[in-house]
């Protein structure tokens, strides 16, 4: 049965119904005509690695998976932005390297460095359209899908990346705020001039 052929039967159905009757054909109704709601994805991400996972559960999906090479903590770090910490592993068979970056204490972006002897640009691409659909932003050099909680990328030669939306929206309106007091305090200096 089409969806014009649900409606009108849905329509006639409804005649001389009750309120709830009404009300409840109209929500059944709404849900023939639109579909069910999608439930929430878990976050998205690749295998076990997954945005919003915490530092530690990271670290032990790292140490307990066949696509990296975690030895463990850094010996040494030098990241200027607080509450942030950068993993960069090399990677085994289909991934030259893995950078996972975490802010707050949750990961933020997966950036994943496919090896070119494995994969290729179009079969990724054609993997992730047939998963996502056409990608949101398409350019020479990348292609992009894109939600508000979530972007995935596609980047030449051969990266794809996951950032958490609201959080990238975040560092960067600090970034911008930083900046405009950056601005400020020069002008202020430049007057005792």
């Amino acid at each position: 049965m089409d969806l014009e052929e649900r409606m009108i039967d849905a329509d006639a159905s409804f005649r001389g119904c009750s309120m709830k009757r009404c009300l409840l054909g109209t929500v059944v109704l709404l849900v023939l005509v639109h579909g069910i709601p999608a439930q929430t994805a878990p976050n998205p991400g690749f295998d076990v690695f997954r945005l919003g996972m915490s530092l530690q559960e990271l670290k032990n999906a790292l140490k307990n998976n066949s696509y990296f090479l975690y030895s463990g903590e850094p010996d040494v770090t030098m990241l200027t932005r607080p509450n942030t910490n950068l993993i960069d592993v090399p990677g085994l068979t289909s991934f030259s390297r893995g950078v996972f970056q975490v802010v707050d204490g949750k990961l933020y972006s997966i950036t994943l460095e496919l090896n070119p002897e494995q994969l290729d640009y179009f079969g990724m691409y054609t993997t992730l359209t047939k998963k996502y659909g056409p990608p949101t932003a398409l350019d020479p050099s990348s292609a992009r899908w894109e939600s508000p909680q979530v972007r995935l990328s596609l980047e030449k030669p051969l990266t794809v990346k996951y950032i958490d939306m609201p959080v990238f929206q975040k560092i960067q309106s600090e970034g911008r705020t930083q900046q405009a007091l950056q601005a400020i305090a020069r002008d202020q200096f430049l007057q005792n001039f």
